[in-house]
């Protein structure tokens, strides 16, 4: 054609060629250019791709020649990102797995040594009635946690694997509130927050799984306290916003940066807590949640003006219309 061979290539890549052909010149021999390099071809419109380009010196009859392969290697880098993607994955993935490990066996380690102490306690030739009580509660109390945590497992791995079913009636959220609130009643009261519970007179009716959702409830509650520190303020609210049922759960704790908002439900996530520390738990109980939710065919989000400024966590589902227990139910429309 008699054209240079950098119509071939981007503008950028010209003045580099012309140096390595020179250097080529000097030593003819069959091999790989750009060794090591991302290189890129130039087509007509303008547009780039990923190449990869041999060249060979050809016998001299006909004076010095080269003979030069250039193959569009588009899909092999693709390839090559898809595989380091995944690999990315499975290495956060492990990097998961051993943090969860390590988070299961202390969140495990604590009550367990509180059982402990109070089998030796009950053990005690003489103990008297207040004692023994307290004890007794204490081992309910841990008892309960546990198995609380291990069924936050279970399910998230139900959830997972698609096997969890709900087991859907018309529920009034202001049952589920109160069942709620006596399950995370212990961990509040243990650290002296303020409850403040809202909901109207009138029935918030739902169609729901009521164990489920009072689950959601209890982590939304649970996750609150913990980040919440003492004598802090935690609020509670259930309300009518258009063809939905709202929950929402306010505190004016630790707050969560900006950049963990988009990270919060993800699996294993823990948000630091006032001073830097972790509050505890697996980093299940928001990622349950949402799934949870989701299975009801709502929608959860957590809002914070940043750290050290409080954070709201919204639910909301669907509202229905019953008169009662048994009545026919329909969707909500807007008054």
């Amino acid at each position: 054609m008699g054209r240079s061979l950098g119509m071939l290539m981007p503008e950028r890549y010209r003045d580099r060629h012309a140096v390595k052909a020179r250097a080529y010149s000097a030593d003819p021999r069959p091999r790989p250019m750009g060794s090591g390099l991302d290189l890129y071809g130039l087509r007509k419109d303008g547009s780039e791709f990923p190449i990869d380009v041999s060249i060979s010196p050809l016998p001299p009859e006909r004076g010095r020649l080269f003979a030069s392969t250039i193959r569009d290697v588009t899909s092999h880098r693709q390839l090559e990102q898809e595989l380091r993607r995944r690999s990315r994955e499975l290495e956060q993935a492990d990097r998961q797995k051993d943090e969860f490990l390590c988070a299961v066996a202390h969140e495990l380690r604590t009550p367990l040594a509180v059982l402990s102490l109070a089998a030796q306690i009950l053990r005690r030739p003489q103990i008297d009635d207040q004692l023994t009580e307290r004890t007794l509660c204490t081992l309910e109390r841990q008892t309960a946690y546990m198995a609380r945590l291990i069924e936050d497992l279970l399910d998230l791995a139900r959830v997972r694997n698609g096997t969890l079913m709900l087991r859907q009636e018309l529920v009034d959220l202001r049952t589920v509130f109160a069942d709620a609130i006596e399950m995370a009643q212990p961990l509040v009261e243990s650290r002296e927050h303020h409850m403040d519970v809202s909901q109207g007179v009138e029935p918030l009716w739902v169609s729901a799984d009521p164990t489920r959702l009072v689950q959601v409830v209890v982590n939304l509650l649970t996750n609150a306290a913990r980040y919440t520190p003492e004598g802090g303020n935690v609020w509670l609210s259930a309300a009518k916003e258009g063809g939905v049922a709202t929950i929402r759960i306010r505190d004016d704790g630790s707050g969560i940066s900006r950049d963990m908002l988009s990270r919060v439900f993800e699996l294993f996530t823990q948000a630091d807590s006032a001073g830097g520390q972790r509050s505890g738990g697996l980093g299940v109980g928001l990622a349950l949640v949402q799934r949870l939710v989701e299975l009801h065919g709502g929608t959860v989000e957590a809002t914070s003006e940043g750290p050290g400024r409080g954070s709201e966590f919204i639910v909301r589902l669907p509202l229905l219309r019953g008169a009662a227990a048994g009545a026919d139910v329909l969707p909500m429309a807007d008054d």
